[in-house]
């Protein structure tokens, strides 16, 4: 019971983790925050735009892409997924 209880534990820290340390709502909203943070780094007229498109779309940019590279899981677990494996450098 005690291994059940502790899985448990760390799948729920897996899923809310992403929210949590990009400081948003839900899982496509961290996935969308986390590739604007990388693509502001990188270059600034590409953040600027980024950053406005995020703004407006809440989670939607993130849900897209989500959806795209993992047709077959549920959004919210796909965005989970994404956040972790997605690599923002490679979408363009």
């Amino acid at each position: 019971m005690k291994y059940i209880v502790l899985l448990l534990i760390i799948v729920t820290g897996g899923y809310f983790y992403p929210q949590i340390i990009e400081s948003t709502g839900g899982p496509c909203q961290a996935l969308e925050a986390k590739i604007v943070n990388e693509v502001r780094g990188e270059d600034q007229n590409a953040g600027l735009i980024a950053g406005l498109v995020s703004g407006v779309s809440n989670g939607e940019l993130g849900k897209q892409l989500a959806e795209r590279e993992y047709p077959d899981m549920p959004v919210s677990l796909a965005c989970v997924r994404g956040y972790y494996t997605i690599d923002p450098r490679e979408i363009r």
